[in-house]
């Protein structure tokens, strides 16, 4: 039980954390801002966080395993199919829970951050590392299976997380244009372009009763 409320307790502060970076970045992060989104005390902050660093790259990596955790189980939902497992992967960089506006504002703080802070780099390194394996086996076994042994699984693996990382961009820089489910097609479209009729999109069902009238 008591590990339980510490928990509940740091994930907290991390959160009251996240809110901070989103709406001030990291030049002006006090610890008291922390305590203060979070209704707690400094004193608490202190108690959990020694330091404002440690705060920060145990946020950074709260982020991290939030977002590995919602793929993983977007994963285990999409099967073997490596097709619908790349779609799951797109689902997940599009679920709101983890793209919202002010998550990908903290992401990027602390992808901007990691040219001067050696640990932020490091959990940037092992998460895009896990990832490009994931990704780079599942497009090899949807090369595999389709015959597109013309495409290299690097090149289309890291094409993949650039389009992904540039519609995240886009969602920061232009919010009020921005759609999720357009995002969703962009993706698509790129993927059926490489892979015709595996990730067409479905036809609405009014669409088809139309076609059929």
């Amino acid at each position: 039980m008591r590990e339980a409320i510490k928990e509940h307790r740091r994930e907290q502060l991390m959160e009251a954390t996240i809110e901070c970076i989103a709406a001030k970045g990291f030049a002006g992060l006090t610890l008291a801002d922390v305590a203060r989104e979070a209704g707690l005390s400094v004193g608490i902050v202190n108690f959990y966080f020694t330091t404002k660093d440690q705060l920060l790259i145990d946020t950074f990596a709260y982020l991290v395993d939030e977002y590995r955790r919602v793929t993983d189980a977007n994963l285990d939902a999409a099967g073997t199919d490596p097709a619908r497992r790349i779609l799951a992967m797109v689902d997940t960089d599009f679920q709101l829970s983890i793209s919202s506006r002010k998550r990908i504002t903290v992401w990027y703080a602390f992808w901007g951050e990691t040219r001067w802070r050696p640990e932020f780099l490091k959990i940037c390194q092992r998460l895009s590392a896990a990832f490009h394996v994931e990704t780079r086996a599942t497009f090899t076994q949807l090369i595999a299976s389709t015959g597109r042994l013309d495409l290299d699984p690097d090149a289309v693996t890291r094409g993949f997380h650039a389009m992904i990382d540039g519609l995240w961009l886009d969602m920061l820089i232009n919010p009020k244009d921005f759609d999720r489910e357009a995002a969703r097609s962009i993706a698509r479209i790129y993927l059926n372009g490489l892979f015709p009729g595996e990730f067409a999109e479905p036809v609405p069902e009014r669409r088809k009763s139309a076609a059929r009238a």
